[in-house]
């Protein structure tokens, strides 16, 4: 830390010190740096001076620190008579609250019609299908662990046990 600290008071020294002259070179002006400009440069920068070190996330600590806010000033006195901020917090109705889509219009840019079918509908049939009349099938498929896990439970272990089910049992829940 303190070598870190001599190079940058050298390098404030060196700066103050050193003549920095601009040429003209095509019309640009060009900046020269002087030779103790470029050997602190490079003493700073030098590869042995760096330490690369792999930080390992799992062994950071992080600590919430919990600072009461001062504010400097009574906030009662801007605030009107008998303030109280969550007033009316559970008070909104959201069935009462009519929610508004706003369609936007795409433009991609070229006319579609071209590329569609004649008398083409894109909500022909929207409200065709009866959902009462399709049937919903569960499949159901074995797995196979590799292993018998019969042999990894204590003896006479049994999953719903104690469980007030009755006669039927949940087996899966999707």
């Amino acid at each position: 830390m303190n070598r870190l600290t001599l190079l940058f008071i050298a390098l404030i020294a060196f700066k103050a010190n050193a003549t920095i002259e601009k040429i003209p070179v095509d019309n640009k002006l060009v900046t020269y740096k002087t030779m103790e400009e470029l050997d602190l440069e490079k003493s700073i920068f030098e590869t042995e001076y760096l330490i690369e070190e792999t930080l390992d996330i799992e062994t950071l600590e992080i600590v919430e620190i919990d600072e009461e806010v001062e504010i400097n000033f009574d906030t009662k006195k801007y605030l009107p008579e008998g303030f109280n901020a969550l007033e009316g917090k559970d008070d909104i109705d959201w069935n009462s609250v009519e929610l508004i889509e706003l369609e936007e219009e795409v433009d991609l840019g070229f006319e579609t019609k071209p590329y569609l079918p004649k008398n083409f509908n894109a909500l022909k049939g929207k409200n065709d299908l009866d959902w009462s009349s399709i049937e919903l099938i569960e499949l159901e498929e074995e797995v196979e662990i590799g292993f018998d896990t019969k042999a990894h439970l204590p003896k006479g272990f049994n999953p719903y046990k104690g469980m007030n089910c009755g006669k039927e049992v949940v087996v899966c829940l999707y």
